[in-house]
């Protein structure tokens, strides 16, 4: 395995910690807040305690922030120090988070060091996978110049991911949405249909209540399967993974499955915004949001 370039991301990548461990991908977390309290993002909070704090509704309002410089900064020494030549560190969009923004001025902080900075366009599961395959290209002992080729080519603009939340209390709550948008999801008991698109949160429709939803995302997925660019999909839950296990069993045996289906947690920093009950299938190939209301 080549040592010449080392793939970091951030903690909204939602990269489960073994798997970021078998790829060789560091990962820096976010902030959470609960009040005063801070939380370093899988590291002094599991996503599960805050999904619990969030279900309580007790006490203040959770809040997120980006890694200060100075947290960044020690994971790119490490690397460097360890003989790497390039470090590719992949971030959650710079429309949702400033994380970038302590990218680039921990890159300042580093002179002559070669730190490449690229913005996903994206959060969650799907950043994930594009990191995740990225890490798997470079393991191989690809060059720096065709990593980012894949990587901006196919990778990113390839990403995708469709997401049914139970409300859209918690995305309003965090600024990521408006009021009106807030309370067209409040109605009745209509289950608020989401996708990320140039880099924002972009929500395409709307069904009613999670059995919908969940006929729907079964309809659809033979038609995703049938797009791919990689042979992974990646099913996410918050909180409660009852329904997206169901999904799993309906969809692992279609005879156009990837070869690999996994179902991952939400993180705590994306589960502040999504909130529990989220579901979410994310992939790397091509997507038209019709194919979500059998539309092909």
């Amino acid at each position: 395995m080549s040592k010449k370039i080392k793939i970091i991301t951030d903690s909204t990548s939602d990269i489960p910690p073994e798997v970021a461990k078998k790829l060789n991908i560091d990962v820096v977390p976010l902030n959470i807040f609960f009040g005063e309290e801070k939380f370093k993002d899988g590291v002094s909070i599991s996503a599960s305690e805050v999904y619990q704090k969030l279900m309580d509704k007790k006490g203040p309002w959770p809040t997120t922030s980006q890694p200060a410089a100075r947290d960044l900064l020690p994971y790119y020494n490490k690397a460097f120090d360890d003989g790497y030549e390039t470090v590719i560190s992949v971030h959650v969009t710079s429309n949702m988070s400033g994380t970038l923004n302590s990218v680039n001025l921990a890159k300042q902080m580093l002179q002559d060091k070669d730190l490449v900075i690229v913005d996903s366009q994206t959060v969650t599961h799907s950043l994930g996978l594009i990191v995740c395959e990225l890490a798997k290209h470079a393991q191989e002992g690809k060059s720096k110049d065709k990593l980012l080729n894949i990587l901006n080519n196919t990778l990113i603009p390839n990403a995708q991911i469709c997401a049914v939340l139970d409300t859209l209390e918690y995305l309003h709550k965090g600024g990521r949405i408006g009021r009106a948008q807030k309370v067209l999801g409040t109605l009745l008991n209509m289950k608020p249909i989401l996708q990320i698109k140039d880099g924002f949160v972009d929500s395409f429709g709307k069904v009613k209540g999670f059995d919908e939803a969940f006929s729907n995302f079964a309809a659809m997925i033979p038609k995703v399967f049938d797009n791919l660019v990689t042979d992974t999909v990646w099913l996410g839950f918050a909180a409660d993974d009852e329904n997206i296990r169901k999904l799993y069993e309906e969809i692992k045996d279609l005879p156009n499955a990837p070869k690999n289906i996994e179902i991952y947690e939400i993180g705590p920093t994306v589960g502040v915004h999504l909130g529990p009950k989220s579901m979410t299938i994310a992939w790397i190939g091509n997507w038209d949001t019709n194919w979500f209301f059998g539309k092909y």
